[in-house]
């Protein structure tokens, strides 16, 4: 069936079939992954599977026929869920997130200045919609929702030039949106849709929004069935950009799938051994025969009273429970390694020192491989909202790009987060202007101390400059003036 034929038709059963048809698979479903991403609706916390625990206690009282009457009761288990899996989302966005997403221009020859000016400007758009955090976001939705949309639109600058801007919209199943990306046989999108509902007083009114390179088709659920918004003008609206200005984003399993088992045995492990510490924590008297009295609290020397051949001790494990530690130590280990999440708490880096650049990357090169996987679907995204960007400048933003929008090949850049050793790195640069096989310029564009290289070249060149002045003056001899001085200074 052809998505755009329908739309003319506005088959909306058809195409509501034909999107649900083409919905991408996953291998685990949302609402199990979210139970396991939420920490409440573990199944630790699940009474119907974590069962209390059922007891029959002795009343004191009998029956008419002497037998001892008993009572059962339900006494609650100990439930200790843990959020490995929030901590291994996190841990992945921040190795991947923390330091900003460059944009580089690959084709500077071809793109020229105006190049580097349209990448200033997606980077202008960018920071005016906080992408550096909502990147985050996304990444978060992508991983524990394992899909997540972002849609762009266009504004209208009634003070300021230029009179278009950009903003954006993110979509994902936890924020009541239902997605529908629609691809050809070769992977590109061609349509794009979005069901989700709307509250106008008490009454909850259902929407779906289709998007192609054409236009953006608004339907709405009314008591008569399915038809175009008429509240919407015009409908369908058009799509000045002929590009579908939504990227999709979906992975088949959530970021810990690998380990799910893993965190459900460690939470039972401890829950169970956290109803041990109860039974056995506090002490608990055995006594075999018969009391015949007890001290009294606060009495010194106290002692219980029993009758010959009675025996009284306290209960205790018969052993130290060493083969649980020994596998909680191994499914926390087994959790990080596999799911190639760093422990960095604390106890861990301690006793870890002062490392050097290439210890640390080696201590944090799994982290970083799990970055470069995430580039196969994360990155991919990031690169088709760069394509939709320069696109919509060139098209209506400031058709001044028109040209360079289609040469200019702007690639996004992940730069996995590592814990900086300054001193060495300052010594490196250092070494290499020595050596001759670096120049000062570049050198100073890769001191992390140095937030403007330009400015600061200027000013380290004027110091040169008065250090030169200065020795003249000392000497009692003017200074040569003009340009030619300053043009000698540099050279030598």
């Amino acid at each position: 069936m052809d998505i755009k034929k329908l739309l003319q038709k506005q088959d909306i059963e058809q195409i509501k079939k034909l999107l649900t048809d083409s919905r991408p698979s996953f291998e685990v479903q949302r609402e199990d992954a979210m139970k396991q991403y939420k920490v409440d609706d573990h199944d630790i916390n699940d009474a119907s599977i974590r069962k209390d625990k059922q007891i029959t206690k002795d009343t004191g009282t009998f029956d008419a026929e002497g037998n001892p009457v008993t009572q059962t009761s339900t006494v609650a288990v100990a439930r200790v869920a843990i959020p490995f899996q929030k901590l291994i989302v996190e841990r992945r966005i921040g190795f991947m997130l923390s330091i900003p997403v460059e944009l580089e221009l690959k084709n500077e020859n071809v793109a020229g200045d105006k190049g580097n000016d349209l990448v200033s400007m997606i980077d202008d758009i960018q920071d005016r919609n906080k992408m550096e955090y909502k990147n985050k976001e996304i990444a978060r939705r992508l991983m524990s929702e394992m899909e997540v949309a972002e849609a762009w639109y266009v504004v209208e600058n009634k003070l300021k030039e230029p009179k278009y801007d950009l903003r954006v919209s993110i979509f994902s199943p936890e924020q009541g949106d239902t997605l529908y990306p629609l691809f050809d046989g070769t992977g590109d999108m061609i349509a794009f849709g979005r069901e989700y509902k709307t509250k106008s007083g008490d009454k909850s009114i259902e929407h779906l929004d289709v998007s192609t390179a054409e236009a953006e088709y608004r339907f709405v659920k009314g008591d008569t069935g399915w038809a175009l918004d008429k509240e919407q003008t015009p409908n369908p609206i058009p799509n000045q950009f002929q590009k579908i200005m939504i990227v999709y984003y979906q992975q088949p399993y959530p970021e810990w799938n690998d380990v799910q088992s893993m965190i459900d045995r460690l939470e039972t492990i401890i829950s169970n051994h956290a109803d041990m510490n109860d039974y056995y924590g506090s002490p608990m008297l055995k006594v075999s025969g018969e009391v015949q009295g007890y001290a009294s609290k606060g009495e010194q020397g106290k002692i219980i009273q029993l009758t010959e051949g009675s025996e009284a001790d306290y209960l205790a494990l018969a052993s130290e429970p060493s083969s649980i530690k020994m596998e909680l130590e191994n499914l926390q280990n087994f959790i990080y390694a596999m799911s190639q999440t760093p422990d960095i708490t604390f106890e861990r880096l301690q006793g870890v020192g002062n490392l050097s650049g290439v210890a640390l990357e080696l201590m944090f090169m799994d982290a970083h491989m799990a970055v470069r996987g995430k580039e196969e679907i994360f990155g991919i995204g990031l690169q088709r909202r760069v394509n939709i960007l320069k696109n919509a400048i060139g098209k209506l933003i400031d058709t001044s790009f028109a040209d360079v929008s289609e040469k200019a090949l702007i690639v996004p850049k992940l730069t996995p987060y590592i814990p900086a050793a300054f001193s060495e790195l300052l010594q490196n640069l250092q070494l290499s202007i020595d050596a001759g096989i670096m120049s000062k310029e570049t050198a100073i564009k890769l001191n992390p101390y140095v937030k403007d290289p330009e400015s600061e070249i200027d000013l380290i060149e004027g110091e040169e400059n008065m250090g030169a002045i200065d020795l003249y003056q000392k000497a009692g001899i003017t200074a040569p003036s003009g340009d030619d001085f300053s043009t000698k200074i540099k050279t030598k």
